[in-house]
This record gives C-alpha cells, structure tokens and sequence, in this order.
C-alpha cells in the first residue's frame, strides 16, 4: 500500500510570498493529511541558512511525518567545465541537507526547463546524453555514500517523454538511480498520460500525482514555462494548464488504477499547481487521490 503524500512545491506561492515560512508550510501539510512530504526549497535556501531545514525536521517529526524525497532544479548541460563542477557542488550540498532531513530520496534535473524550446529536440539529447549520463553517475556515487537513491523526473522538455527517460535511466551505471514518474508531465511531450504511466511504472521509486486541462486551441493568456497557473504550450503546441487532482481532462481513474493494480507501494505526492487557492487545490486533491486509489 503506498503513502500518500504532498509536495511542498504545493503551496511554494505562499513561502515564496513570505505568507507561510517553510516550517509553517511543512506543518499545514502534517496537519491537513500527508502522510509523507516531498522537500522542494523554493521561496528559501537551507544551503544559506542550514537552520530551516532543522526547523522542517523538527515539525515533521513532532506530527511524525517523515521527509522522505527533497526536489532539486539542476543543470548537467553546462557551458563550461568549471560551470559543471560548480554545479555538481551544489547539488552535492544539497543531498547532504536533505540526508540530514531524512530523505532516502532525491530528485535531480539534469538540463534547464527554460531554455529555448527549440533547443530540446531528439539530435539534442543524444548529442547531451553523455554529459546528463556523467552527471548522474557523478551524483549517484555520492548519494551512495549517504545511502540515498537518485531519481529522474520526466520534467521539462528535454528529459522527458518515454523513451528519452527510458534511454537515461539505461544509461546510467548505478544502481542507486531510479524514476520519479510524473503522471501529468508526460503531455508535455505529448505523451499519452495513461498509457505513459502504464510503460514507465516499473522504473518508478516515486510518483508525482498532476492533473492538467488540457486544449487544443489558445486559451489565451498563455506562456511557454509559468507552469504555477497559467496556460503553457506542450512540445507539440497543446495548451496546458494545472488542475486539481480528479478535476482537469487527464483520465486520473484509468492513471491510478493503473497504479494500484501494478502492485506500485511507493510514496504518491500530490503535484498541485493550478491557478485555485494552493491550500485548497492540494487539500482537495489529495483527498481525490485517496478517494479514487479506494474507488478503482
């Protein structure tokens, strides 16, 4: 039986807004029916202030809700060779902050979501496949000294879709490295979400639960990257838009029966990033989850 928990990313408005500190964050999503949380350091840095993410841990372990995967943005595809390093410094910096967290998981990007969306074409990424392989394999020897497992997001528009991250989680030589799967974020490319759950499920450690309208004509008022509530553009040019769990246009009772029924007993976090009241989409979302898991 999996748990279900919330991403912190949820309601990242609010801490980015100063509205709620991180540990006021993590304390709403114990006490609104988490039973796990994903770590996202949005709206603050515990690499410039170590001190928030013993505040986290301290509210976490007060309801006893455990901190188990902490989300990092991160870059591989560098310009430079002193550029990379940095990078993989900084992401080191962070695995030690959410292994002192608890975490057993974390989730690390490998190229920029905002780059030029012409960029994240199929000649690209075998021509950076390498560089995403040497990243990965860089960071997972390091996350094995903490006993920790590196996970892969279909994210963005680069790695993502199918068989791109099929082709990476291949590739990479260690045995610590494994999938988040993002249910919703396979459209991005255009993949079916239904069926894309239903390839990827065995590569999956944890899972992202998202929901998206979805169109076919301009919605109006749309962007290519400002995924926090407003209308995107898929690779190939569907409008997308996010949506509480159970009430955008992604078929969430084939998606998670799919899930239940492969036997998956990882973490599901709730990935809320419509344009509602972030309290209230990621409370109502995660009680669809747990309504539809005991329906299907």
């Amino acid at each position: 039986m999996p748990k279900f928990g919330v991403s912190l990313y949820c309601i990242s408005r609010l801490i980015i807004n100063k509205e709620m500190t991180p540990e006021q964050g993590v304390e709403w999503l114990c006490e609104n029916g988490a039973d796990v949380i994903e770590i996202v350091p949005f709206g603050f840095d515990p690499i410039t202030d170590p001190d928030i993410a013993n505040r986290m841990k301290a509210v976490a372990k007060k309801y006893d809700i455990p901190l188990d995967n902490y989300s990092l943005n991160a870059n591989f595809v560098c310009e430079s060779k002193d550029e990379l390093v940095s990078e993989l410094s900084r992401v080191k910096a962070h695995m030690d902050i959410a292994h002192n967290m608890g975490a057993s998981t974390i989730r690390c990007d490998c190229t920029s979501y905002r780059r030029d969306i012409m960029s994240n074409s199929i000649e690209n990424f075998f021509k950076e496949l390498p560089e995403i392989v040497q990243g990965f394999e860089e960071i997972c020897a390091y996350a094995k000294t903490l006993n920790m497992t590196v996970l892969l997001e279909n994210h963005g528009f680069q790695a993502n879709g199918t068989d791109r991250v099929r082709m990476i989680l291949k590739s990479v030589k260690a045995k610590n490295f494994s999938h988040q799967l993002d249910v919703g974020n396979y459209i991005c490319m255009d993949d079916k979400p239904e069926i894309a759950t239903k390839k990827m499920l065995p590569f999956a450690t944890t899972i992202h639960m998202k929901d998206f309208y979805v169109r076919q004509n301009d919605p109006g008022d749309a962007t290519q990257f400002d995924c926090s509530g407003a209308w995107f553009k898929s690779i190939g040019g569907q409008y997308l838009r996010g949506a509480i769990t159970g009430q955008g246009d992604l078929d969430m009772y084939s998606i998670i029966r799919s899930i239940k029924d492969s036997g998956f007993d990882g973490n599901i976090y709730i990935e809320f990033e419509g344009m509602e009241d972030c309290l209230y989409g990621t409370r109502v979302s995660l009680d669809n989850l747990k309504r539809i898991y005991n329906e299907v």
